[in-house]
């Protein structure tokens, strides 16, 4: 939506459309109703009757998670309408998340449903990069599997719509938010692990899980805590930590600096599940410094996240703006 919102504020006309609503209500412009939930010919009626009318209607269609609306996946091969839409006269731009691109040898999830779809990912990645006029990625090393593809920051968060909240540095307890959607890729056993290890020493910490609540909510409880621990496996940062940064809070989380894009930077706090502990306690004794981490994380997601610098270095020679 953010990316959407910011084209909107360029002049343009744009939606949002999704097969279902995600668990996290980040809304959407057109709900198409034809998610997993759904039949397999309910499903591709629909998205074939969306298709039709955004033919009519769309210059630019912008695909996400390396999906597209007609694509299908079977026996080792991946068949889409990104053909179509370029013999229209189409503009196409695709976007590559995270594990839609990486084959599952180096991916963190251990999902059966993540291994089987492994060997159509470079198919699709190879079709996306082949058809369509931009391929983006997010997360930088991904930059392996998409030759030709071209970085693009996180655009869902607008700070002008964030109030700061900077940490208090008179709190009796310091309070830790961590937000696992998927516990064993984000490395959540490794923020409790920590966390139960500094309660052990008497440190006065308390980690918040902030899963199974709505975004609302999520931005809520992380704007009361003075720390912010996001993932610690991948080695980049994700969503959740950009908008931490938006609401002034220190962020820890492990970065892979041999792919980091923005060097030092980053006001990230680097962590692994071997120096989580060590951190946090560093932390918990300097409140100056959780501080001027918070301080530096806003005034980095001001510029590098702003949703409308983003959507111009999308766009950029593609879309008149």
């Amino acid at each position: 939506m953010g990316l959407s919102r910011a084209e909107r504020t360029l002049g343009l006309e744009s939606d949002v459309a999704v097969f279902s609503p995600g668990p996290f209500a980040y809304g959407a412009d057109v709900d198409l109703r034809a998610g997993i939930d759904q039949p397999l010919p309910v499903r591709l009626a629909r998205r074939a009757a969306f298709f039709r009318k955004s033919i009519d209607r769309y210059d630019v269609f912008h695909f996400n998670f390396g999906q597209t609306l007609l694509q299908v996946r079977q026996m080792g091969r991946v068949i889409d309408e990104l053909p179509l839409l370029k013999r229209l006269g189409k503009t196409v731009i695709v976007t590559f998340q995270g594990c839609d691109a990486r084959p599952f040898s180096h991916c963190f999830c251990r999902r059966e449903s993540c291994a089987a779809e492994t060997a159509y990912r470079q198919p699709a990645a190879d079709r996306a990069l082949r058809y369509a006029d931009r391929v983006c990625y997010l997360n930088p090393d991904l930059g392996r599997w998409l030759p030709g593809g071209q970085f693009a920051p996180y655009a869902h968060v607008d700070c002008r719509a964030i109030a700061p909240a900077p940490p208090a540095a008179d709190n009796d307890e310091l309070v830790i938010a961590h937000a696992p959607t998927n516990r064993a890729v984000k490395g959540t056993q490794h923020v409790i692990d920590a966390v139960d290890s500094l309660r052990a020493e008497n440190l006065p910490v308390r980690l918040v899980l902030l899963e199974g609540i709505t975004h609302d909510e999520v931005l809520r409880q992380t704007a009361e805590a003075d720390l912010v621990v996001d993932q610690l496996l991948i080695g980049w940062y994700g969503g959740f930590a950009v908008e931490a940064m938006a609401l002034g809070k220190p962020v820890l989380c492990a970065i892979d600096d041999t792919t980091n894009p923005f060097g030092a930077e980053l006001p990230i706090v680097r962590a692994t599940p071997a120096t989580l502990a060590d951190r946090i306690r560093a932390l918990a004794a300097d409140p100056a410094r959780r501080r001027e981490l918070g301080l530096a994380s806003r005034r980095f997601a001001e510029t590098v996240h702003d949703p409308q610098a983003i959507a111009r270095q999308v766009l950029d020679g593609l879309v008149a703006l």
